[in-house]
């Protein structure tokens, strides 16, 4: 097959277990281990019959899907190496056409590879997301219609619906002044006790599937023995909160996808 190219996961230790892994994006390939002197490579070949770089640009609902299960596989095989050894995740769609090529990244980055490693060794990335569930009197002045006709005095009139916007305007910003300023005392309290931290971009609820709005989303880096600590700090937060209409997400633990250097590949 001509047209074969590499395709790698991740940078990772030379003892990391790929034989545990199986399979890589393209079935036909098991993930394998290319190594130089202290890192390695996860990768596995790929036949450009099976991975299309223009296909990673989701253009059409079949791209979409076919992409959906191609991240899915790819972010499976990163955590999956991660258990065996740290890790330092790549983006989807790093692709080498050969192993000359592979070896010549190797050589490119391993300073700054070997840094990372030794830095993130025994680390591991979790999430934080918290959602708003707003109450029914914020949902009903967000989504409210137009005023029904009115057909008092046309000067009263106009004075008290711009009364009641004025009215409702306050209310609905002290609301969220109300939410933000608790948003800055969770991030406040969560990365004092992480080792770093890292602010996400919040998603619109077409991403989420959530009928809340996301209005908060962090990473956080934390040594394998603050973990359990920092999670029951977690906890306590997500219940203090509940009471305002905050819903709070904990995930993990990840690689440390957000907190990677940029490399030239």
């Amino acid at each position: 097959m001509n047209d074969l190219n590499y395709c790698q996961y991740a940078f990772a230790q030379p003892d990391c277990r790929v034989q545990e892994i199986g399979l890589g994006v393209d079935a036909r390939f098991p993930v394998e281990l290319v190594c130089d002197g202290p890192i390695a490579a996860v990768v596995s070949r790929i036949g450009l019959d099976h991975f299309v770089p223009d296909k990673l640009q989701g253009r059409t609902a079949d791209e979409v899907r076919w992409l959906g299960q191609i991240a899915a596989r790819h972010n499976e095989i990163i955590c999956q190496a991660a258990q065996s050894s740290t890790v330092l995740p790549l983006r989807l769609g790093t692709l080498f056409r050969s192993r000359d090529s592979l070896r010549a990244a190797l050589a490119r980055s391993g300073p700054t590879v070997v840094g990372f490693l030794r830095r993130f060794r025994q680390r591991r990335e979790w999430g934080v997301k918290l959602y708003w569930k707003k109450s029914p009197r914020e949902s009903m002045m967000q989504h409210a219609g137009p005023a029904a006709p009115h057909y008092g005095p046309a000067a009263r009139t106009g004075t008290g619906y711009l009364t009641q916007k004025k009215s409702e305007l306050t209310e609905r910003r002290q609301l969220r002044a109300g939410v933000y300023e608790t948003l800055q005392t969770v991030e406040q309290r969560l990365s004092a006790r992480a080792e770093d931290y890292r602010r996400i971009r919040t998603l619109p609820s077409e991403l989420t599937g959530r009928s809340e709005e996301m209005v908060f989303n962090g990473a956080f880096l934390l040594p394998s023995s603050a973990q359990e600590p920092w999670s029951e700090i977690v906890e306590r937060v997500g219940q203090e909160i509940s009471g305002q209409g905050l819903l709070l997400e904990l995930s993990g633990p990840w690689p440390p996808y957000h907190f990677c250097p940029s490399l030239e590949l």
